[in-house]
């Protein structure tokens, strides 16, 4: 298995299992200085490769998720906070409570997202019964990186992103 997959599979189990979201990102530092295999992750996740002519997921659905995600990277570009924000989920938006809040927070912890120089959708995946997006990020220092974007649809249909998780792919720098 290459590097490129192991880390894309990795990546994903990692964020299922762990349930890591933006609330939990301290969590992701403390546990990601520990060695984990994948072995170790894969007990238990119910990981379900998505096509669009899987019946779990509408051809809308896929477009309405990365339109959500592309949407809330080109408000990042533009530094427009309160649009950036609006495509948050719900739980996101009350534990920030502001756009400027949420905003410093991705400047600070999350340049490659606020800052990509290349944005290349990957594969979507249900993990533990979520949606997850993996969206692979050129940094604005060179560094590649897997960002897994956890979807949550809305009582209107729409999606927000729940969480991002990002994952350096290793040994990828330009």
């Amino acid at each position: 298995m290459n590097n490129r997959k192991k880390w894309s599979l990795l990546g994903i189990v990692a964020a299922s299992v762990l349930s890591i979201t933006l609330m939990g990102r301290q969590n992701l530092r403390q546990r990601s200085q520990s060695p984990v295999s994948a072995n170790s992750l894969l007990g238990g996740v119910n990981r379900e490769l998505l096509d669009p002519a899987n019946p779990s997921l509408s051809p809308q659905d896929f477009t309405a998720i990365q339109e959500t995600i592309n949407q809330q990277l080109t408000a990042f570009q533009e530094d427009d906070a309160e649009t950036a924000f609006s495509f948050a989920s719900p739980a996101i938006q009350a534990q920030f409570q502001s756009a400027d809040q949420f905003m410093n927070m991705v400047k600070a912890e999350y340049l490659p997202v606020y800052r990509p120089q290349s944005i290349t959708f990957d594969s979507l995946e249900i993990l533990d019964g979520r949606p997850v997006q993996a969206v692979i990020l050129l940094g604005p220092a060179g560094e590649w990186v897997t960002a897994y974007y956890q979807m949550e649809q809305q009582a209107d249909e729409t999606w927000r992103i729940a969480g991002c998780v990002l994952f350096p792919l290793e040994g990828e720098t330009i």
